[in-house]
C-alpha cells in the first residue's frame, strides 16, 4: 500500500520498516543518505541529506537537505513551546539564507494555498505576519530611518488555481520578473502517513515543493529548476487520508498493524478518497502559524526577537 505523505522523515522509516521485516539492520540508511537527531526536552529536531540519485529515488524525494521539527506533545501547547520551536526555526533557516552572497538580500515569502479552507490556510496566515520591508528599502528618505536590524522582505499569498485560474508558479514568474528577490520561501500544508504528525511537525527543505500533492492535486512545481532562485519549503501536516486514520485506529485498538489483505479492502472504498483533519484544526493552524511566522521574521531581521516581531506587527 502506498500511503500519501510529503515527509522525508517518514519516507525514511518506510525504508526502515521494510529493512526491519527483511532482518536487514533498520538503522542502516541507504548509501547516499545522511541523518541526525537532536533530543530536546519538549521536541525533536531530525536533518536529512539525500546526496545521491539513487538514494532519491528509493525515498522519493529529491535530492537535498531536509530539516523536521517534531514535537513530542499533540500540539504547541504553551507561548514558551512556540517560541522555542520559533528560535529553533530561525536557526535552522540561518543555514540556508547565511548561502545567499549578497550584502542585504531580497527573500519573498509566499504563501500557498486557500485562505477560505482552515486545513489550507498555513501559507497565507504566515504572510499576514510577516514583517515586510521591500517597499520601505526601496524608498532613499525612509530606509535611513530604519531599524538597521532588518532585511529586505516581500510576500505575496497567491490563492490556487481553482479561485485565479492561473498556476501559481506562473504568477510567482511574473512576481519574480519584477521584485527581482533573491530566495524564495515557499510555505504550505502537507500531508501525513501518520495521525500523530498533524499538526506538530514542520518540514524545511531546499528542494522546492508542489503546490497540490499533499492531497492528490499537483501543480507546477516550485524549485530553483523552475523559478531561477534558490526555493525553500516550509511544510506543516494538516491532514491525513482516512485510510491512514482508519490503520492507525486499528493498529492502537489491535496493537499490531493490519495486514495486506485488510489493507486492499480498505482501499477499495470509497473512504480512501477522503482527506480529513482534527476538530482543532483553527487553533493549532493559528498557533503553528505564529511559531512558524515569528522564526522567518527572526531568521529574516537578524537581531530580531520575538518582542521586536510583535512590535512591528502591532
Amino acid at each position: 500500500m502506498k500511503f500519501r505523505s510529503d515527509l522525508v522523515l517518514e519516507a525514511k522509516e518506510l525504508i526502515d520498516e521494510k529493512r526491519a521485516s527483511q532482518m536487514e539492520a533498520a538503522d542502516q540508511l541507504p548509501e547516499g543518505v545522511f541523518a541526525d537527531t537532536e533530543e530536546k526536552e519538549e521536541y525533536r529536531v531530525t536533518r536529512i541529506r539525500i546526496e545521491s540519485p539513487e538514494a532519491a529515488a528509493q525515498l522519493e524525494k529529491e535530492p537535498g537537505t531536509y530539516i523536521t521539527i517534531e514535537l513530542k506533545t499533540e500540539e504547541i501547547s504553551s507561548l514558551d513551546l512556540q517560541k522555542q520551536i520559533a528560535h529553533t526555526l530561525s536557526a535552522e533557516m540561518n543555514l540556508f539564507t547565511e548561502k545567499l552572497t549578497k550584502e542585504d538580500p531580497c527573500v519573498m515569502i509566499v504563501g500557498l494555498g486557500n485562505r477560505s479552507i482552515t486545513p489550507d490556510s498555513l501559507g497565507p496566515r504566515v504572510v499576514d505576519r510577516m514583517v515586510v520591508t521591500r517597499h520601505l528599502k526601496g524608498n532613499e528618505q525612509l530606509r535611513a530611518h530604519l531599524d538597521r536590524r532588518m532585511g529586505t522582505v516581500c510576500a505575496v499569498a497567491p490563492g490556487v488555481m481553482g479561485i485565479t485560474g492561473i498556476e501559481t508558479g506562473a504568477i510567482l514568474q511574473g512576481l519574480i520578473d519584477v521584485a527581482h528577490p533573491d530566495m524564495v520561501i515557499a510555505v504550505d500544508a502537507l500531508a501525513s502517513r501518520k495521525t500523530s504528525r498533524v499538526n506538530t511537525t514542520i518540514q524545511i527543505s531546499d528542494t522546492g515543493i508542489v503546490p497540490g500533492s499533499g492531497v492528490g492535486n499537483r501543480r507546477m512545481a516550485l524549485s530553483q529548476k523552475t523559478l531561477g532562485i534558490p526555493v525553500i519549503a516550509i511544510g506543516v501536516p494538516t491532514v491525513v487520508d482516512a485510510l491512514t486514520m482508519t490503520c492507525d485506529l486499528l493498529e492502537k485498538a489491535t496493537g499490531k498493524e493490519p495486514d495486506e489483505d485488510m489493507l486492499e479492502r480498505l482501499s477499495d472504498t470509497y473512504g480512501s478518497e477522503m482527506i480529513v483533519t482534527p476538530k482543532n484544526i483553527d487553533v493549532a493552524i493559528e498557533r503553528m502559524c505564529i511559531a512558524i511566522s515569528n522564526g522567518l521574521n527572526m531568521a529574516l531581521h537578524k537581531g530580531f526577537d520575538t518582542t521586536d516581531v510583535h512590535e512591528y506587527l502591532m
